[in-house]
């Protein structure tokens, strides 16, 4: 622009690149404001969905402690429903957690290492995530899949959930006759759970048993 000796030439030229630019300029200015309701958009619904799911999910929990026929049957269509419309959000976990409870209840073991291993595999939450793992550990140790099980709960990185961690390793290693093993992994448990204040009479008792026992 320095090289211009007149003002003219100064407007000719930016008349000049508009014509070249201008165009892709202003299709960029509309993408990113485009782009930027889109996103926006995407939160409201996202927002929108999540509280739908909420208010299905609380019309279920008040289900929960009905013991009639008719409550139970609706309460298995809202988990359905939690699952199938509103499969985006953590509520469809929630339900995933609460049917593999009832399969288990029913004797079903198959049906909640299902739904157990599907919220494993899809919560984002760690602790959801963690809490799905012990349960499915304790479904496999009952079906006898005891190293499958005690391969599930192999991590060092369970943090305030090492308690449940070690309790169902132990569990798993006494199923599988290791006693030894066992009265180390209730040990650690008991250390662990101390360690964040926790009291399980449960598993005092099972290390007693075993310290009964030798």
């Amino acid at each position: 622009m320095s090289e211009m000796r007149t003002e003219e030439e100064q407007i000719e030229a930016m008349k000049k690149w508009w014509e070249e630019n201008g165009k892709q300029t202003l299709v960029a200015v509309v993408l990113v404001a485009g782009g930027w309701l889109g996103f926006n958009n995407y939160q409201d619904t996202q927002r929108e969905t999540a509280e739908a799911a909420s208010v299905v999910y609380q019309e279920m929990l008040t289900l929960s402690a009905s013991e009639a026929e008719a409550d139970k049957g609706q309460r298995a269509v809202l988990l359905d429903k939690l699952q199938s419309e509103f499969s985006s959000t953590v509520y469809s976990q929630f339900a995933a957690l609460f049917k593999a409870k009832d399969a288990v209840e029913a004797g079903d073991l198959e049906l909640a290492e299902t739904e157990l291993t599907s919220v494993v595999s899809s919560a984002k939450d760690e602790a959801l995530q963690h809490t799905a793992t012990v349960r499915l550990a304790r479904v496999m140790v009952a079906a006898g899949k005891l190293d499958d099980a005690l391969a599930l709960l192999a991590n060092d990185n369970v943090g305030a959930f090492e308690a449940e961690y070690q309790e169902t390793s132990g569990d798993a290693l006494l199923a599988k006759g290791d006693k030894d093993a066992a009265r180390d992994a209730y040990s650690k448990a008991v250390v662990a759970a101390q360690r964040i204040g926790a009291n399980n009479p449960v598993l005092q008792m099972k290390l007693d048993d075993l310290a009964v026992a030798n």
